[in-house]
C-alpha cells in the first residue's frame, strides 16, 4: 500500500471515529427542531423560476412537501446537509429545495410543510408568491435548470437520451382500417428514470380509435437496441384507430413529462476540517438531482386509400370479414303482444362504427329504436366482437307477416372486395288478440262515482234549461259545418299519409326529424353507465349520442363522418363558429377521457357538454 493511499485510509478511519464521538456527543434535542420556509424572490413575473427552501434545525424524518399547485415543478427535492461543531456541541442542519416554474398570474399561498421530530409532528410556516404578467413561460432548460446547482456528473436532455417514440404496424391502409400504434418511451442505459405522465394525448383527427388493454396501470420495461445503442423501453399507450377519410393523414404527437435523477459535483473543497470530511467521497451527500424532461413524440403519416367506387347500395362503412345472423324471439304471436327482432353482427373490423341492416317493417307493426349492445375487444391484432340491435315491435293486426331485412355489405380487406349478406324474410304470424271489453258500473253511491273519473253525474235536482222548440239547427252555419267536416277530415288524412309515406321513403330527412330524441334516449343510457361507473360504456354512449345525431341531423354517412366534414356542414348551415368550435371540443374531451384518464374535467362534466352543445345545435339547426 503506497503513502498515498495509507493517508487517504488513516484519513478515513479519522473521520469515522470523529463522526461516532459526535453521535455520542449531540446536543441538539429533536424536542427543540424546528422547520422554516423561505423562498428566493416573493415576486416574479410568469416564466420565471423561485427556489423554496424547508430547512430543519435539529432532527427528524418523514418530510412531506405541500403540494405546489399552479406551478411547474423543474427539480427537487435536493436534499443537502450541514452541520457546526462549536465548544462541544454540534447542530445540525438539513434544507429540502425545489426549483419552481410560474405558470399564470396570481397570488399563490404554498401550505405547510411536516416532519416527524420528538414523537410529534413540526410544520414550517407558511409562504406566500406573487406572480405578475410577463413573457410566454421560458423553455425549461433540460437537465440543468436556471436557479439549480450548476455542473452536473451526468447532463440528461431530451434527444437520444430520453425520448418518445410512436410506432405503427402499417402505414399504407385502406379507409375503416384498422391500424396499431404504440406509443413507446425509451431511457437510454445509464440515465435513472424516477417517474413519467402523459400530459397531452394526440388529438387523432380523422381517426376513430379505441384502446388496447386500457385497465393495464404500470408499462414493463424491456431492453431493446435502437440506433446501435441499448434502451429501456416500455409501451406507454396501444390504441387501434380507423381512419375516416382517404389521403394523407397524421397521427399527431403524444406529450408525457419525465423525472429523471442525474449526479451532481459536489461543492468545492474549504479550508474547514469539518467540511472536508462530510466533502471526502466516502460520503454520499449532494450527489443527486431531480430534473423534469417534456417529451413529445414525432408525427406519424398515414396513406389512407379510398376505398372501390361503386359500392352497393347495402354498404354502410363496414370494414373487415362480418357474419350476421336475424331471427324473432317467437314465430306465432298474438295481435298486440310485443316481439323482438335480434340482429347480431360478428367479426373483425371497425365494429363500432358499424350500423344495423335497413329492416321494412309492415306498416301494421308499431317499432322502437333499437337497443345496442356491444361485446367488443380491442387487441394487437386489431377490433373483434360483436354488435346486437334489439328491436321491440308490436303487431295491431292479425295474419301473416313477412319482416324483409335487408342485406349487410362489408368491404373485405382480405378478398380487397366488397362482399354481400343476402337479404332475408322473417315470418310472423299473428292471431286475434284480446279486444277491449267495456263494462257498466252500477249499484254505487255518490263518493263512489267521484272516484270512477268526471265522466259520471247524477241527475241534475236544480231547475234545468230548457231551449225553445222552435228553434232548429238546420240550415245553420253548425250544419253545414258539421257536413263539411268528415269530407275535410278525410282530406287532412291523406296529406298526412302522404306526408308519412315520403318520409318513409326519405330516410335521411326521417333521421334528422328524429335526431334530437335518438340523441336523448342515447344520453339516457350514458347517464346510467355514468351512476354506475362504467367509463367505458359511458364514453362510447356518449360518443354513439355525439356523432349519431350529428349524422342524423346533417345527413352524413357514417363512412364519411369526421370532425372536419361535420365542421364543413355546420358551417353551410350557418351554424356559429362559436357553437362549432364547443362541438369539436366536446368531442375532444371524450377522446382524451378515453385515451388519458384524469387528464380533463369529470365524467359529470363531459356529460353536461354533451347535453348543452346538442341542444344548442337542435335549435340552430331548426332555425
Amino acid at each position: 500500500m503506497n503513502h498515498s493511499m495509507k493517508h487517504i485510509f488513516s484519513n478515513r478511519l479519522t473521520g469515522i471515529a470523529t463522526l461516532l464521538f459526535l453521535l455520542m456527543h449531540f446536543s441538539v434535542s429533536a424536542a427543540d427542531a424546528t422547520l422554516t420556509a423561505t423562498v428566493s424572490q416573493t415576486t416574479l413575473a410568469v416564466g420565471e423560476q423561485v427556489e423554496v427552501t424547508f430547512t430543519l434545525n435539529g432532527n427528524g424524518s418523514n418530510f412531506h412537501a405541500p403540494p405546489f399547485t399552479d406551478f411547474n415543478l423543474l427539480m427537487g427535492p435536493n436534499q443537502s446537509t450541514s452541520m457546526q461543531f462549536v465548544n462541544g456541541s454540534v447542530s445540525q442542519t438539513i434544507s429540502y429545495t425545489y426549483v419552481l416554474q410560474a405558470v399564470k398570474e396570481g397570488t399563490f399561498k404554498f401550505g405547510s410543510a411536516t416532519m416527524d421530530a420528538g414523537g410529534k409532528k413540526i410544520t414550517s410556516n407558511q409562504v406566500t408568491i406573487t406572480v405578475v404578467k410577463g413573457n410566454a413561460p421560458a423553455k425549461q432548460q433540460q437537465g440543468n435548470p436556471q436557479g439549480s446547482q450548476q455542473g452536473s456528473d451526468a447532463t440528461v436532455s431530451g434527444g437520444k437520451n430520453i425520448f418518445l417514440k410512436a410506432t405503427v404496424d402499417k402505414s399504407n391502409v385502406f379507409q375503416g382500417e384498422g391500424i396499431v400504434v404504440t406509443y413507446k418511451l425509451f431511457v437510454k442505459a445509464g440515465v435513472s428514470l424516477a417517474n413519467y405522465g402523459l400530459t397531452k394525448p394526440p388529438s387523432l383527427n380523422g381517426f376513430w380509435s379505441q384502446d388496447i388493454n386500457p385497465a393495464q396501470q404500470q408499462a414493463q420495461f424491456h431492453t431493446e437496441n435502437y440506433d446501435g445503442a441499448n434502451y429501456k423501453v416500455a409501451d406507454v399507450k396501444k390504441i387501434v384507430v380507423f381512419a375516416q377519410r382517404s389521403g394523407t393523414l397524421e397521427l399527431d404527437p403524444m406529450e408525457a413529462d419525465a423525472i429523471v435523477q442525474v449526479q451532481v459535483k459536489r461543492q468545492q473543497r474549504s479550508n474547514d476540517p469539518f467540511s472536508q470530511f462530510f466533502n471526502d467521497p466516502f460520503f454520499n451527500f449532494n450527489q443527486w438531482q431531480n430534473v423534469k424532461i417534456q417529451l413529445k413524440s414525432e408525427p406519424v403519416k398515414i396513406t389512407v386509400k379510398a376505398l372501390p367506387p361503386n359500392a352497393p347500395a347495402t354498404f354502410n362503412g363496414a370494414v373487415g370479414k362480418f357474419t350476421l345472423e336475424a331471427d324473432l324471439d317467437k314465430n306465432e304471436t298474438k295481435a298486440h303482444e310485443p316481439v323482438t327482432l335480434k340482429i347480431k353482427v360478428t367479426g373483425k373490423g371497425n365494429m363500432k362504427l358499424i350500423e344495423a341492416p335497413k329492416i321494412d317493417f309492415p306498416s301494421e307493426f308499431e317499432t322502437y329504436d333499437p337497443k345496442i349492445n356491444s361485446n367488443i375487444s380491442a387487441t394487437t391484432a386489431g377490433v373483434s366482437g360483436s354488435k346486437t340491435f334489439e328491436y321491440l315491435i308490436i303487431p295491431r293486426n292479425a295474419g301473416e307477416f313477412k319482416i324483409p331485412v335487408n342485406g349487410f355489405t362489408f368491404y373485405d380487406l382480405e378478398k380487397k372486395q366488397y362482399q354481400t349478406i343476402p337479404s332475408q324474410d322473417l315470418i310472423v304470424k299473428v292471431g286475434k288478440g284480446n279486444e277491449t271489453i267495456t263494462t257498466t258500473v252500477t249499484g254505487v253511491n255518490k263518493s263512489d262515482v267521484q272516484l270512477l273519473g268526471k265522466d259520471i253525474r247524477f241527475i241534475k235536482t236544480n231547475n234545468p234549461e230548457f231551449i225553445s222548440v222552435g228553434h232548429s239547427i238546420f240550415g245553420s252555419g253548425i250544419f253545414y259545418s258539421m257536413m263539411a267536416a268528415p269530407a275535410l277530415l278525410f282530406v287532412l288524412l291523406l296529406l298526412f299519409r302522404k306526408r308519412y309515406m315520403e318520409m318513409q321513403s326519405n330516410t335521411g330527412l326521417l333521421k334528422s326529424q328524429r335526431a334530437n330524441k335518438v340523441a336523448k334516449k342515447r344520453l339516457a343510457a350514458a347517464q346510467k353507465f355514468l351512476t354506475i361507473n362504467e367509463k367505458e360504456k359511458f364514453l362510447d354512449e356518449m360518443f354513439r349520442a355525439l356523432w349519431g345525431f350529428i349524422s342524423d341531423k346533417l345527413q352524413i354517412p357514417v363512412s364519411e363522418l369526421s370532425k372536419e366534414s361535420a365542421s364543413e356542414s355546420l358551417r353551410s348551415k350557418n351554424i356559429p363558429e362559436q357553437l362549432v368550435t364547443q362541438f369539436n371540443e366536446t368531442i375532444d374531451s371524450c377522446e382524451y377521457a378515453r385515451f388519458a384518464p384524469g387528464m380533463t374535467g369529470s365524467n359529470e362534466e363531459i356529460y353536461r357538454k354533451g347535453i348543452e352543445v346538442i341542444s344548442k345545435l337542435e335549435v340552430e339547426i331548426k332555425s
